[in-house]
């Protein structure tokens, strides 16, 4: 399973209930149930983990999945020009745990 952070495209420092509430307004709008059913599945699955800060506590604390590609990929590269991402970049993003976050 993909990250909800990552579908949403929200940081999980600064996520509140209506930051995850507008990201999944701005989301229908790209992933419609019409035009795109699967994106709007997986759209809808991460709003539902997130939704409220009780859920997403849960989520942090009790959903450690291994990693995919993509997520790994967005969580060692910062949206900008494509570099080689640091030792501890590296560490942090393979840690598994609420502590590592």
């Amino acid at each position: 399973m993909s990250d909800p952070y990552r579908i949403l495209g929200l940081q999980r420092e600064s996520t509140d209930d209506a930051a995850v509430h507008a990201a999944y307004l701005k989301g229908l709008r790209v992933h419609s149930p019409e035009r795109d059913p699967q994106g709007f599945q997986r759209l809808r699955v991460a709003y539902e983990q997130l939704r409220t800060r009780r859920r997403r506590l849960e989520h942090d604390l009790f959903h450690h999945e291994v990693p995919a590609l993509a997520d790994l990929a967005a969580r060692l590269l910062a949206p900008g020009t494509p570099r080689r991402p640091s030792p501890e970049q590296i560490r942090r993003a393979l840690a598994v745990g609420p502590a590592a976050r």
